[in-house]
């Protein structure tokens, strides 16, 4: 069980994914199908009517374990360049281990506004994987398999409160937001996106407490086991093996630079433009469901104290571990459908204007969970970035923690409708170790006017702008 189960994880965790959080754009005004994401608000009182996201992808690798030398490795070299990979290296520091992976292609999107009203839809395909409170044994088998395993034969390993989740699926969403009070100097919105799951895969390993002993390479004995397996993969040629719901819940407070009090954005009344903010505070839970997996599912629950039950090498499959546990250990059950948790998170944003269209931001993301149940965990993630924004350049700097240890320089720049970046800039060169990287980019169309709403100015009269503003 545990070789196909952590190997899998490990091998699955360096693959390239799109990177869903993408913190570099993340306080953008001129990208609401992006940053909606983080908070459904950010739909509404923007520096665009209308955004249409065309295409995106990018990647996300986060872990304290497995690694490669920093001067045998780079991410332009190995990666974009495709040369072969150095062999891989491991921190066996006695810590135990955790890593993340997300996966997220916005396969369409758009974003309007209307008076204080914003909308937004989107369509995604989005895999996680995470693992958590991996111990250096379970690591061992992780590089060599149980073939290699010699320096633990005849060790009992205990192994308590261990997780590995690995979900896919489609995420169809819709979102709309109000901005319930504006009057001077200060707004208020609230958001919400709502969001059918249509999972594709899901697997899961929880692990209470385990002992065991690997007495040779095709044998591993089973002293003590408490925890659960589950996993879905669906009926084959279709992509859907279960369905679930989740929901984004956003509120955001503005001090705006104007007054506000009749204000409607890019409508006449506002001189056909939205007007900027001092300070914008923003504060989310996203990601908040579960989705069910019922098709070629199954999920065993163990709570067993075996006097010494063998499994050979030949059953190290979910499905096979589980046929394996129903039939020789005690005190199992077996359900043909389980449930897995979204990676919930709360997001907290600020965001400061130094005017002339420069920026500092602040963002923090909690990932939380119940460890009682399956589901990917989100990494805690604490962020601060500068940026120069205008409509066709925006560049930002961000420094970022991925739970207060691994820390990350990134740049992101957008230029007119392309955005391109990455939150670990220096992965990219192979100047330090690498643990995992973040790159993407993305094409989107918008128009920052609203079809048949025009300015009036007039030769040696005030702005018609700042007349209405003021």
């Amino acid at each position: 069980m545990f070789r196909i189960c952590v190997v899998l994880v490990f091998v699955l965790s360096f693959q390239l994914g799109i990177s869903q959080d993408e913190y570099g754009i993340a306080h953008s005004n001129y990208a609401p199908t992006k940053t909606f994401l983080h908070n459904p608000t950010n739909t509404l009182d923007n520096k665009t009517y209308f955004d249409f996201n065309l295409i995106g992808a990018g990647v996300f690798v986060y872990n304290d374990y497995l690694f490669q030398k920093g001067t045998q490795f780079s991410f332009m070299k190995n990666i974009v360049l495709g040369e072969q990979w150095p062999d891989f290296q491991f921190n066996t520091n006695g810590k135990l281990k955790q890593g993340f992976q997300d996966a997220d292609i916005q396969l369409i999107s758009g974003a309007f506004q209307y008076k204080e009203h914003g909308f937004a839809f989107g369509v995604r395909t989005r895999t996680y994987f995470d693992f958590r409170r991996v111990s250096t044994s379970v690591g061992k088998l992780i590089k060599d398999g149980t073939g290699r395993f010699e320096d633990y034969y005849g060790e009992t390993l205990n192994i308590k409160k261990m997780f590995m989740n690995q979900t896919a699926f489609t995420d169809i969403s819709v979102s709309y937001s109000n901005m319930f009070y504006h009057f001077a100097h200060k707004s208020m919105a609230l958001g919400i996106t709502a969001k059918y799951l249509m999972g594709i895969t899901g697997a899961g390993v929880k692990v209470d407490e385990l002992e065991f002993n690997v007495s040779d390479p095709s044998t591993t004995d089973f002293f003590k086991f408490d925890g659960s397996v589950a996993y879905g993969v669906g009926d084959s040629g279709k992509l859907s093996a279960g369905s679930g719901f989740a929901v984004d819940l956003g509120y955001v407070y503005k001090k705006t630079l104007h007054n506000v009090t009749h204000y409607e954005p890019f409508s006449k009344s506002s001189a056909c433009e939205n007007y900027d903010y001092k300070l914008k505070i923003a504060a989310a839970i996203i990601d908040l469901g579960f989705i069910n997996f019922n098709k070629r599912a199954a999920r065993t629950d163990i709570e067993t104290d075996p006097t010494q039950v063998a499994l050979d090498a030949n059953s190290l499959t979910f499905e096979q571990f589980g046929n394996f546990a129903t039939d020789n250990l005690t005190n199992t059950t077996k359900t043909d459908e389980f449930r897995m948790l979204t990676p919930a998170a709360l997001n907290i944003q600020v965001d400061y204007n130094l005017e002339n269209n420069f920026f500092i931001s602040g963002q923090y993301m909690h990932g939380f969970f119940r460890r009682n149940a399956f589901g990917v965990k989100r990494p805690h993630v604490l962020a601060m970035s500068g940026r120069y924004q205008r409509k066709w350049l925006e560049g930002s700097l961000v420094a970022s923690a991925y739970n207060y240890q691994d820390f990350r320089m990134g740049l992101a720049i957008r230029l007119g409708y392309l955005t391109f970046g990455t939150d670990k800039l220096l992965s990219m060169f192979g100047v330090a170790d690498f643990y995992g990287t973040d790159a993407y980019f993305n094409i989107r169309y918008f128009m920052t006017r609203k079809p048949g709403c025009k300015r009036r100015h007039k030769k040696g009269r005030n702005n018609a702008t700042d007349c209405v503003k003021n």
